[in-house]
């Protein structure tokens, strides 16, 4: 797929990527709060992941939670393969000027 990412997109899959490594899903507003980013960014991006089928969303269990129910986000196989896609295209660069190995 390959799409193109700004650093605020980036940020979003990494919070994913990261939860993906726990074997966990995670939430709106935790990434919202991983990220330093407001709602009104992340939201939209992780409606757009959601089709183009990176992240599958579910509504945490009732029995779960105390207070409201929260949206879950997961990466799907294709959402993992996109964030390892976007690390790669970031690190290029850097490996390039010497900054990274």
């Amino acid at each position: 797929m390959a799409m193109r990412m700004t650093s605020t997109t980036r940020a979003v899959l990494h919070v994913l990527q990261e939860a993906a490594s726990r074997r966990d899903a995670t939430y709106g507003l935790e990434i919202c709060r991983e990220t330093n980013l407001g709602s009104g960014t992340v939201y939209p991006i992780l409606t757009k992941f959601e089709r183009l089928g990176l992240v599958h969303t579910y509504w945490e269990d009732e029995s779960d939670v105390r207070g409201p129910r929260r949206r879950m986000y997961e990466l799907t196989a294709e959402g993992s393969r996109e964030a390892q896609r976007a690390a790669q295209r970031v690190a290029a660069p850097a490996r390039r000027l010497g900054w990274a190995r």
